[in-house]
């Protein structure tokens, strides 16, 4: 799974997509969610696809590695704005048997961040998509081939 915060017209506007596979990288099932204006934690789990494709064994990657963070620590503040979202991602998680949470960069992952990006077409709300798009092809492929974009990233 990929969250993508990504940039929109509207100050603040994002849009989330995830892709659900199997073990040999094909398609099981994905989303998109058109969420308007937030922040990127707002849209960081999309476990509810898992839990009704009724998988054990998940490799949930995330670019967002403070969400990543946020649900990886033992402790979090009530008061924290995203707390709610964290308990309820962390909640999910546990009804797995093997759950595995990694950081990935954006590139990694050119599907989910093309429906993140398709998002923003659609009304606001959330779009399940059981088929792959057709238009998704080369996406597709990119991922299949383990194609991966040069990107500079701020080490300090």
């Amino acid at each position: 799974m990929r969250i993508l915060q990504s940039k929109f017209p509207i100050q603040g506007a994002i849009g989330a997509g995830g892709v659900l596979r199997d073990h040999l990288g094909q398609w099981i099932g994905g989303f998109a969610v058109n969420l308007c204006q937030g922040q990127v934690l707002e849209a960081s789990c999309g476990l509810n696809l898992v839990v009704e494709k009724k998988v054990d064994d998940i490799v949930i990657e995330m670019d967002s590695e403070t969400a990543m963070l946020l649900i990886q620590s033992k402790v979090l503040n009530a008061c924290h704005p995203n707390a709610g979202l964290v308990s309820s991602c962390k909640r999910l998680m546990n009804l797995f048997q093997r759950i595995k949470l990694q950081h990935i960069y954006r590139g990694r992952n050119d599907v989910a961040g093309g429906l993140a990006t398709w998002s923003h077409n659609l009304d606001l709300g959330y779009c399940y998509l059981e088929e792959s798009p057709a238009w998704f092809g080369h996406l597709l492929l990119n991922d299949s081939l383990g194609a991966v974009k040069a990107r500079l990233i701020n080490t300090s």
